[in-house]
């Protein structure tokens, strides 16, 4: 799976945490990216998403995968 970084940052698709070595290095230190716990199953499966886009984030800050341009 290659990961497409403007389809990730604008939310339109998690990663599954066994594959967070997909993720850029500049989403390692970035504010956005969040972590969460599938509710669906009853395993321990984590995914990764990003928060760039969602309207009640709570900063402005550019993310470095935008810094990076």
């Amino acid at each position: 799976m290659t990961l497409d970084l403007d389809q990730f940052r604008a939310g339109r698709f998690s990663l599954p945490g066994s594959s967070r070595d997909e993720l850029p290095p500049c989403c390692g230190r970035c504010l956005y990216l969040a972590a969460d716990q599938a509710t669906v199953c009853f395993c321990d499966a984590s995914y990764y998403f990003c928060t760039y886009s969602w309207p009640d984030k709570l900063t402005e800050t550019t993310p470095p995968c935008l810094q990076e341009v």
